[in-house]
């Protein structure tokens, strides 16, 4: 899938570099208040700039702060990786008006369109079902290949055997599990950087 604009050509692949960069901007991150600031313990001084970024990014949704931010965050690295580009507002609307703050809610509209996938793509968007509850969890795809699946995630913990953090906890940071997923979280499947190509540019 390509869609030019202003002379340009937007690929996939390009979209899929740009959401995983910009997800990777976030990586160490850890709440110094729960779902609503966050700071890199490993660097001297408070990440103000970042966390206001962040929340910037992910008040649209419509996202506020102490609300889980999974899903939001899906969203704040995909609108920056638009910006870079030069997506406009009017041509990300339809992917916005399809993602929301709710995983398992997105998916399913996602799913409705026909634009989910059984298989990832670097930059893809991972969306799991936490057991056989309504629950989801989402992360975004910066690798996979031999069963495997590297992803970036918030509201999560470092360590995956503690279950009852994984998809609330309190960090942004890397995983790398069984691509069909880990513990009670399931894969359900992906929203790749070629189907969000295709929502905006029909």
């Amino acid at each position: 899938m390509k869609a030019r604009r202003c002379g340009v050509t937007l690929t996939a692949a390009r979209l899929g570099e740009q959401i995983a960069t910009e997800a990777l901007r976030f990586v160490g991150l850890r709440e110094v208040r729960p779902n609503a600031a966050w700071d890199n313990p490993k660097t001297p001084g408070p990440e103000t700039a970042l966390t206001q970024e962040l929340r910037a990014l992910m008040r649209p949704t419509p996202w506020q702060p102490g609300w889980a931010y999974c899903a939001a965050f899906r969203e704040a690295v995909v609108r920056a990786a638009f910006a870079n580009l030069g997506i406009t507002a009017a041509e990300g609307a339809r992917f916005f008006n399809t993602m929301g703050p709710g995983v398992r809610v997105s998916f399913r509209a996602f799913a409705a369109l026909k634009l989910t996938s059984a298989e990832p793509a670097r930059g893809a968007i991972w969306f799991a079902r936490h057991g056989t509850s309504a629950n989801g969890h989402a992360g975004i795809v910066t690798a996979h290949g031999q069963g495997l699946l590297g992803t970036i995630e918030d509201n999560t913990s470092l360590d995956s055997r503690n279950t009852a953090k994984d998809r609330e906890g309190d960090w942004i940071t890397s995983r790398l599990f069984p691509a069909k997923g880990r513990g009670p979280l399931v894969t359900l499947g992906f929203v790749t950087p070629e189907a969000i190509l295709k929502l905006c540019f029909p």
